[in-house]
């Protein structure tokens, strides 16, 4: 009972940031869409809703396989909200939700048609059902005319009479719709692999939590020594050593923080500039202090990883 107990455990450990991840992604995007009509972010939650919920029924041990299927529907609406605000803007709501929804509501029908060929890669008994995944490369074949069709859409016109725009928008979507009802096998493919690439890479991050938290820690360590140099040396030094929006004028402690994160990162944004000839000398030490950090933390990061990689059999 033990060792299921402690598998259960881990089972529920691996799927959390997932789930955390998905749940952030959807509610980006929802706000995201907000901003452009509140009733497509109503139809994008009821679709993952519908569809996920659906395909859970279906395929009850698939988790990954509903995970990677609502971050799917996630990137399809950032698409589709992207050419909506190119060129179908003036579409009524109403008319954007039923384009929204038509791909997804074909990809079900694909799903329930095809269930029990999906249900052998979904839920493999015995190891059946994972040569399909070899087929990674074929799933992206469908990309091609979805692409092809997104792209034609940049040929209308911006004084594109209303209706012509309307019955480019129901033939684009009712296009796709057709091919995603073809194709639904291979997408589930597409998303199996994906769950398991996702899978892979989250235990790999797992195990550089404590490298990672060590180079963090330090780098936070040389951020605050240096902002209060920067403090201290503006502070009691003749006259001003910074200009800050263009202005000569002393620097807080905040201020130091944030010009010793831009100066350690080397990204320099221009917005506070060191003046002064002794602080120059302690911006230039951090910059090389900063390029230093990066080029041994991360490599002492990858030799911690490939040192607790287990042996390959």
């Amino acid at each position: 009972m033990r060792p299921n107990a402690i598998a259960r455990r881990r089972s529920k450990r691996s799927l959390l940031t997932p789930i955390i991840l998905t749940v952030g992604l959807l509610s980006l995007i929802a706000l995201t869409i907000q901003g452009a009509d509140p009733g497509l972010m109503v139809t994008l939650l009821g679709a993952v809703v519908v569809v996920v919920g659906t395909c859970h029924l279906l395929f009850p041990g698939g988790r990954f396989f509903t995970i990677g299927l609502a971050n799917f529907i996630g990137i399809y609406a950032i698409i589709f909200q992207f050419f909506v605000e190119a060129h179908f803007s003036q579409l009524s709501p109403a008319l954007l939700g039923l384009g929204f929804t038509l791909p997804l509501a074909a990809f079900l029908a694909g799903v329930v048609l095809r269930r029990a060929g999906i249900r052998a890669i979904v839920q493999p008994q015995g190891g059946q059902g994972r040569r399909d995944l070899r087929r990674f490369g074929r799933a992206f074949g469908w990309v091609v005319p979805l692409g092809l069709v997104g792209a034609s859409t940049f040929l209308l016109a911006p004084d594109t009479p209303l209706n012509v725009v309307r019955d480019a928008f129901l033939a684009a979507m009712g296009f796709i719709s057709f091919i995603v009802l073809l194709v639904s096998y291979d997408v589930v493919v597409l998303l199996l692999e994906m769950g398991l690439l996702f899978e892979e890479f989250f235990e790999q991050v797992a195990g550089l939590a404590e490298p990672a938290f060590a180079f963090f820690t330090f780098y936070s360590l040389l951020v605050i020594i240096f902002a209060a140099l920067y403090t201290v040396v503006d502070r009691y030094a003749p006259g001003h050593q910074f200009m800050i929006a263009g202005t000569p004028q002393k620097i807080g402690f905040a201020e130091s923080l944030y010009f010793s994160v831009v100066t350690l990162s080397t990204v320099g944004y221009g917005d506070i500039v060191p003046v002064g000839s002794f602080i120059r000398v302690i911006v230039a030490a951090e910059v090389v202090v900063g390029m230093l950090l990066l080029l041994f933390g991360f490599n002492a990061i990858f030799s911690y990883s490939s040192s607790r990689r287990p042996p390959e059999r």
